[in-house]
């Protein structure tokens, strides 16, 4: 007595695609929001440097467009500033340990932001140390309100995506 064996057709997948699906789907997060993070600093230290008026769009662009690709040497820092202070943080309460990396997150941000953004505004003149330096503390406490977003919001969400993915 014969029996036959019946294989049922089975979607076949390659192993590099879906592993190219899950990298993307733990990327994705962070290549939305350093963008948006960038987009809207440089909108408001454009808008501290300039004022409003005409060309305001076309000047915001342009520190955008310069503001961009200093996005991840800011989000690097912040990685090796969270290994650093994040075991000295362990024993802290959750709350202050977040805010005290919200307001680091904050000065380190800004401090490439504004330095770059202004650059970009003004060029390399001798007024510009004095600019930087305005645009710097006239621009801080929106990137600490973005530094606490980001800490209480925005990490814990990315974590949980990440750990899904």
């Amino acid at each position: 007595m014969k029996t036959a064996v019946v294989l049922s057709p089975a979607p076949v997948r390659p192993a590099l695609a879906s592993l190219s699906r899950i990298r993307w789907r733990r990327l994705l997060p962070l290549v939305t929001v350093m963008p948006a993070i960038a987009l809207v600093l440089s909108g408001l230290i454009t808008r501290l440097n300039l004022g409003g008026g005409p060309g305001f769009l076309a000047r915001w662009m342009q520190a955008f467009a310069t503001a961009l690709p200093v996005m991840p040497l800011g989000m690097l820092t912040l990685v090796g500033l969270d290994r650093v202070l994040g075991p000295r943080l362990a024993t802290w309460p959750r709350v202050p340990a977040t805010v005290l990396l919200a307001v680091c997150t904050a000065g380190v941000m800004e401090l490439l932001l504004s330095c770059v953004v202004t650059l970009s505004n003004h060029g390399l003149g001798a007024g510009f140390p004095a600019q930087w330096a305005a645009a710097f503390v006239r621009s801080l406490p929106a990137g600490f309100a973005i530094g606490l977003l980001m800490g209480f919001v925005i990490k814990p969400r990315l974590a949980r995506s990440m750990a899904a993915a």
